[in-house]
Parts: structure tokens; C-alpha cells; sequence
């Protein structure tokens, strides 16, 4: 089966089990798409768009996988809801440890952002209102992502962020078990680990943020997220958090809840956005 097919039998399967309402609008899915190739290595990327001229919301998505699997197929549920209201979605792909070590998947994330700005013309997307939307691992990319921009009108205006790692500077100063992705344990490598951790780029810069988490998360920690958000908090910035009753780090992704909380919340941080304009 070609992946077409299969990001639309996913598309489809979404529509059933995450009991989308039919009244919504149709979406076009162009699966795909070669953003980038560093190194000659094709990522590629799958575009969820909303029929009419628009401009829409953009929404930069970035798949889970503990950094070393899964695929941008994996988020149709999330991209075809985001979607079917109105916004352009783009799952990436990006380049997956070990092969693969920490900083070349947030920079992957950004040519990414990059590439979806550059065509917001030719996918009707307004390129002042560009979110991130990632799962897990994916959700800390695009934290880093949001939160290490360096012209914040060049980066992401909201985060939606779900069973997120916040701050990797808690490891155990010998362990060893992100080594794969980061290339050794925090003894060898502190500052690594460090700029790999969201929580450590918390600044009153920091575009509004939106968590969902599980509360028997027993993968990811709630308590990192909490950490972050108060930090959010004291910063001056937008942060929230949906804890979802008893969900697991796979039943909080699979949350209908979590899914229209999230498009509640771009909905009303882009209109403020959109008023505020100049």
C-alpha cells in the first residue's frame, strides 16, 4: 500500500473513531511533499487543507516516536480535525536518531517552518499565523522550536504540545538512556542536554503555549509540564494545561477531548492575534 492510501485510510479511520462532526468542512490531503534534503536525504512532508481561497492558519505538526521512530502519518487524527476547521495543516517527517543526533531534528523542524512559509502562497496559508502542534517527542521539537526562534515574527505565534519532556537537565548525571539522541549521559555532555530542554528557554517571548496531559502518564511525567507551565506562568506568558482523568501517554494522544480543547484554544489565541494586527 502506498502511503496516499494509507495517510487516507488513517484520515478516514479518524473521521469514525475521533467522531468528527460531518458538518465540518471537506480536506484535501497531499501526501509527500520534499521539503528539505540535508545530506541528500529527502524529508518529506503531508499537507491537510481546508477547501477555499483562505489565507488559513498554518500549522507546523511534528510526529512522537521517542526521536528514533514513528512517522508524520501517525498524527492524521490530529492534522484532519485541525484541518476540517480551517486550518492548513503540514505533519513532517524529519531525521530520526541514532543515526540522526540532537541538534539535526530541531533543525529539520525549522527548514520546515522555513519551507511552509515560503509556499503559504501556493497552500493559501497566512504566514503571520503559523502555530506548532507536535506530539511527545514531537511536541518537545516544536517547543524548541517556538521557544529558541531568534525573530519571533519568523517563528511559531502558538504552541499546542501534548505528553511533552520539558527539561532534560533532571537526568541522572549517569544515565544513559538518551544517549541515542543526544549523544552521551548529562555528565559528559551538560550543556546538551540543556539546549535540549524546553523548560530552559522559558522567556516573556514565549508565544502562547497549550499542554495535554495524561494523569497516569507513566512515560512522561506530568510534573515536568506542571514545572513549565508555573515557569510560563512567571514569565508573563499564556500557558494552560489539560489534564485529561486517568489517560495513559497513548490515551491522552488518542483524546477527543484533548484534540477540541486544542482547537479552542488556536481559535481564540489567532483571533486576539488577527485583532492586534496592525
Amino acid at each position: 500500500m502506498n502511503r496516499g492510501k494509507m495517510v487516507a485510510i488513517l484520515a478516514l479511520a479518524s473521521l469514525f473513531f475521533g467522531k468528527i462532526a460531518q458538518a465540518e468542512q471537506p480536506v484535501q490531503i497531499i501526501t509527500d511533499v520534499v521539503y528539505a534534503s540535508p545530506g541528500g536525504e529527502d524529508l518529506k512532508v503531508d499537507l491537510y487543507l481546508p477547501q477555499g481561497d483562505g489565507p488559513f492558519p498554518g500549522v507546523l505538526m511534528v510526529h512522537g516516536g521517542a526521536w528514533l521512530a514513528g512517522d508524520r502519518s501517525r498524527m492524521a487524527i490530529h492534522a484532519l480535525q485541525l484541518a476540517r476547521h480551517g486550518y492548513c495543516v503540514a505533519s513532517i517527517g524529519y531525521r530520526l536518531a541514532p543515526a540522526h543526533k540532537f541538534p539535526a531534528q530541531l533543525e529539520d523542524c525549522r527548514m520546515a517552518l522555513a519551507w511552509l512559509r515560503g509556499h503559504a502562497d501556493q497552500y493559501h496559508i497566512d504566514p503571520k499565523q503559523i502555530v506548532g502542534y507536535g506530539y511527545s517527542a514531537g511536541a518537545h521539537l516544536i517547543c524548541l522550536t517556538a521557544m529558541t526562534a531568534t525573530d519571533p515574527a519568523q517563528g511559531l505565534c502558538a504552541v499546542v504540545a501534548g505528553g511533552t519532556p520539558c527539561d532534560f537537565t533532571l537526568e541522572p548525571l549517569t544515565s544513559a538512556r538518551l544517549a541515542y539522541f543526544l549523544g552521551g549521559t548529562r555528565a559528559a555532555i551538560p550543556d546538551v542536554y540543556r539546549q535540549a530542554s524546553p523548560a530552559k528557554f522559558v522567556s516573556a517571548q514565549s508565544p502562547p503555549m497549550f499542554f495535554f496531559h495524561g494523569t497516569a502518564d507513566s512515560l512522561v511525567p506530568l510534573a515536568g509540564v506542571k514545572a513549565m507551565c508555573t515557569a510560563l506562568d512567571q514569565a508573563g506568558c499564556d500557558a494552560r494545561l489539560c489534564e485529561l482523568d486517568q489517560a495513559s501517554h497513548i490515551g491522552s494522544f488518542l483524546s477527543a477531548q484533548a484534540r477540541q480543547e486544542a482547537v479552542k484554544f488556536l481559535d481564540e489565541v489567532l483571533q486576539t492575534t488577527a485583532a492586534n494586527k496592525p
